[in-house]
């Protein structure tokens, strides 16, 4: 009798687990159309870029540079580095785009060129072991066309979990950070820096995968991964303080947001959440997604620009414009899709 029980334990826990794993792969492997309306190649490189800047001006992009797939696999993925990429060149070509500095393991980046055209780029530099380490800031000066000269590093105990960046004046600064998924805890704080003090200016962002600012720097533009939306809010430039003007859902989980030249917002996205995780545990290829909100009129008009189900680049994390031009980054691809639009 006893194994007979047991038995019926086991098929029902067999039948279980399958029924477990046909979800699962159902909502890995859904069927998605697939577009873009031009051609992309690869660029080869030796790590992922997970976040760009371009300078426009100059035509140049800056990749944060790490192996983020080595780290994923449980190897060790050595310092990583902020590339330059001219896309004035044919075929593009890239270098280092820092000459001195400690050793990085980069994230968020954001470029910011002041008045006088002086450039100046900050880095988020995560410890090797993000339980126990500081978040460090690190603050680069251009000291020749396209190169920067590393200047201090910054940190505060506010700032924990540090994922994306943007700089708005002369050592100011916001910082987006993502949620500690252990923890359970789904939102996460924005953090200011004045030049001189730290402070959170909003507690309830669903984890910033991403954050820019318009031209004017009245305006910031945060990607709520966690909420599928990007949260639009003005700041006061007195204080730094935020105000919600705005909620644009999406449907979709953003990561980076570009600014282009025309006010729009293009979005790096993943689509499948559930595919996005598998990657990360088995290596399986997730979806790639970049967006187009232009802003102008009464609501925004969200438009998909692109979408792949992984294979031609998998977890997108941003679409970064340069005239006709899209740059895919990826949180683990070995790669940048360069992309020329139609």
């Amino acid at each position: 009798m006893i194994k007979k029980i047991l038995l019926g334990l086991l098929i029902i826990i067999v039948i279980s687990c399958a029924a477990s794993g046909l979800y699962l792969y159902s909502l890995v492997n859904k069927d998605i159309d697939e577009h873009f309306d031009g051609t992309c190649t690869d660029f080869e490189m030796t790590g992922s870029g997970e976040d760009l800047q371009i300078d426009r001006a100059r035509g140049l992009a800056y990749v944060s540079l790490f192996d983020r797939m080595a780290g994923v696999k449980g190897e060790h993925p050595g310092p990583g580095d902020i590339l330059q990429v001219d896309l004035t060149s044919t075929p593009p070509k890239a270098k280092s785009a820092i000459s001195d500095g400690p050793d990085l393991n980069p994230h968020g980046i954001s470029l910011f060129i002041d008045q006088a055209g002086q450039r100046h780029l900050y880095v988020i530099n995560h410890p090797e072991d993000r339980a126990t380490g500081k978040e460090k800031i690190e603050r680069y000066l251009e000291n020749s066309s396209g190169m920067f000269q590393h200047q201090e590093t910054l940190m505060s105990p506010l700032i924990t979990r540090a994922n994306d960046m943007v700089v708005v004046g002369d050592r100011q600064f916001y910082v987006a950070q993502d949620v500690d998924r252990k923890s359970g805890v789904k939102l996460t704080d924005l953090v200011y820096f004045d030049g001189n003090d730290y402070s959170v200016v909003a507690n309830d962002i669903q984890s910033g995968g991403g954050i820019n600012v318009s031209a004017d720097y009245k305006t910031l533009y945060i990607s709520e991964t966690g909420g599928e939306r990007i949260r639009v809010v003005s700041r006061d430039s007195s204080d730094g303080s935020v105000k919600t003007i705005q909620n644009i859902n999406l449907g979709t989980s953003p990561d980076n947001i570009d600014v282009a030249e025309d006010g729009s917002l293009w979005v790096g996205a993943h689509s499948n959440l559930a595919a996005l995780i598998m990657h990360f545990i088995i290596g399986s290829n997730a979806p790639s997604q970049v967006l187009r909100i232009n802003l102008i009129g009464t609501e925004p008009k969200i438009e998909e620009i692109y979408l792949n189900n992984g294979e031609q680049i998998s977890t997108s994390s941003g679409g970064t414009t340069y005239n006709n031009k899209l740059l895919i980054g990826s949180i683990t691809a070995r790669k940048l899709l360069i992309c020329d639009m139609d």
